[in-house]
């Protein structure tokens, strides 16, 4: 799957389907196909309850994996593209097609992987990149998912661990991000003559 396959400006998106064949719509996706090289696309509104009717993506078929998403995800450098993978990932966990595979522990770990990297700088683009994924992908959200119904308690009890650990080591980042963000900030300012 190519990073470029994945459109998320809105006026980009408007000119290209507009070249395009709509084929089929259920509300939620729209199917379409490029005339030229008969390529396959979907357009999906992410967050179509909230005003103005959400955020439009648009890519390219086949549907990509949650791997697929959590690798483009980390190579992104364009905030919208990287809010609306984000939203597709959470979305993909109540995907058959995707065998509701969860995606957390995948994601976090790639997150620290980046967090961790000895050459890895913090600056205001990383801070908000960052903060975005976990935001937009409820990964700092430590509430079980999991269907409880039928489980013994014990079962249950290691579901909200789970969820409250991920939870846990997302918001440490976020920390860390606000924490080390401010603090070279301040190291800036220090550096600044004050003038009387």
């Amino acid at each position: 799957m190519n990073i470029k396959n994945f459109i998320t400006n809105r006026k980009s998106i408007e000119k290209l389907t507009t070249k395009m064949i709509q084929i089929e719509s259920d509300g939620w996706e729209t199917k379409y196909i490029d005339g030229k090289d008969k390529s396959e696309w979907i357009k999906v509104q992410l967050d179509s309850e909230y005003y103005g009717g959400g955020s439009p993506i648009l890519f390219r078929l086949p549907r990509p994996t949650q791997s697929e998403l959590i690798k483009i995800l980390i190579e992104s450098t364009d905030l919208n593209q990287i809010s609306a993978i984000s939203s597709l990932i959470k979305g993909s966990e109540f995907d058959a097609s995707d065998n509701h595979n969860e995606y957390r522990e995948k994601l976090i770990i790639e997150l620290e992987k980046i967090v961790n990297d000895k050459d890895f700088k913090w600056n205001s683009f990383e801070k908000k990149r960052l903060t975005t994924i976990i935001n937009d992908s409820d990964l700092n959200f430590p509430h079980n998912q999991r269907e409880s119904l039928g489980k013994k308690y014990n079962e249950v009890e290691s579901d909200y661990q789970y969820y409250k650990n991920i939870a846990e080591r997302a918001e440490k980042i976020i920390t860390i991000a606000n924490n080390g963000y401010n603090s070279l900030w301040r190291n800036f300012l220090r550096k600044i003559p004050i003038f009387k």
